[in-house]
């Protein structure tokens, strides 16, 4: 890569999101005029109607990142002739279509100018969408009701609460909370499912693919107690004198007063992880001396594994909360952690064919992009895959 390359990829995505100045407008200008290469490429980058099909694929990835990537491609490409200043509407794109042009102009430049014989079965394999919105709700007496597509309403009553869908999330309204014998509701997102629930204190928690939440419906006593299963993200409502207490089976048990947090505590992952956004919490373990809790600060995240209990500091939130911004973060995982996450959201089984290859990823990712085309791009490593129905078949190039 050189800095050349670089500064006429920060100029180009400029000119999308016009803000050239006259010099840079002059720069780029010269730099498409000095050879067809340059205009057929410009051309390939900015054209509507490639970025109309591809830019929801590509359109989370980090734009730093993007332009660092086209930089290194832009010596080459092919012939065609458009003048700089034909293509002024996309220039109401602004940055996040540049980015996405900006990757689609090197994805395209590596599928043309690298791309090896195929080596992949010949018919086409379906296509596997991504996850969405969606839950099953359990009511007190055993009934379900499936959230994926209800309208806004009242969805029940329970114990004299009333259970509202409002604008995709379930909530539960506090002010016609009842006095009957506390009843539980239970909210499970199968994989390739999310969802979000606001808990009749007011509570916010968002739900991660195969997760549960169970929690009453209304909160009586000295305390407001749930149990998750999964992952989970909280933004619970302050009350100094009713604690709120996540319990993950009898393994971990998360006091919190009022503070956001995110909890991963899936079955195949390898600790249990309570990260901390702002407030306080206490993580302990249950069957141990409840002495031995640790209280966290925000940045920080414990690790239960078994009966232990380690503190790391300074956690990258921004990628532990990537999946609740609609984001797959890849940085520093490597290839089973990514194929455990595609699991959940794509509602598929991965099988490893010829070993487990040890990759590791960078960057992000929209979690809204087929896994066709997720594929595709993370087949630039030394990876291969095939699909056979609802299975991801994993190779070794």
């Amino acid at each position: 890569m050189t800095d050349k390359n670089q500064y006429i990829a920060g100029l180009i995505g400029k000119y999308l999101d016009d803000s050239l100045d006259a010099n840079e407008e002059k720069a780029l200008e010269a730099w498409i005029n000095a050879a067809d290469s340059n205009r057929a490429l410009f051309t390939e980058m900015t054209s509507p109607e490639q970025l109309t099909r591809h830019l929801q694929q590509y359109y989370a990835y980090n734009s730093a990142r993007i332009s660092a990537r086209i930089s290194e491609q832009i010596p080459a490409f092919r012939e065609t002739v458009t003048p700089v200043r034909t293509l002024s509407p996309l220039r109401k794109w602004g940055w996040a279509a540049a980015a996405a042009v900006l990757l689609l102009a090197g994805g395209t430049y590596y599928r043309y100018a690298y791309r090896q014989p195929a080596t992949f079965v010949a018919a086409a394999p379906a296509i596997i969408e991504p996850g969405k919105q969606g839950a099953i709700l359990t009511l007190s007496d055993g009934r379900q009701v499936v959230l994926d597509s209800l309208n806004n309403g009242v969805v029940a009553k329970q114990s004299g609460a009333s259970i509202v869908m409002a604008d995709g999330q379930l909530v539960y309204d506090p002010t016609v909370a009842g006095t009957a014998a506390m009843q539980y509701n239970k909210m499970t997102t199968p994989k390739g499912r999310q969802f979000r629930v606001t808990l009749p204190d007011g509570t916010n928690v968002w739900l991660n693919a195969a997760s549960s939440l169970r929690y009453p419906t209304s909160f009586t006593g000295n305390e407001r107690r749930v149990e998750v299963t999964g992952e989970a993200y909280f933004d619970v409502v302050k009350n100094a004198g009713k604690p709120f207490i996540v319990q993950v089976k009898d393994k971990a048990d998360i006091e919190v007063l009022g503070t956001s947090f995110n909890i991963n505590a899936y079955e195949n992952e390898q600790a249990i992880r309570t990260t901390l956004l702002n407030g306080s919490v206490r993580v302990g373990v249950p069957s141990t001396d409840y002495k031995k809790a640790v209280v966290l600060t925000p940045g920080q995240q414990a690790q239960i594994a078994g009966q232990q209990i380690t503190v790391a500091v300074n956690q990258p939130t921004d990628k532990i909360l990537a999946w609740k911004n609609g984001l797959f973060n890849f940085d520093g995982a490597d290839l089973e952690e990514v194929m455990r996450q595609l699991e959940r959201w794509y509602d598929i089984e991965v099988i490893y064919e010829n070993g487990i290859p040890h990759t590791r990823f960078i960057g992000e990712l929209s979690r809204q992009i087929a896994l066709t085309d997720l594929l595709d791009i993370l087949k630039r490593t030394e990876v291969d895959f095939r699909v056979e129905g609802r299975k991801l078949i994993v190779l070794n190039k």
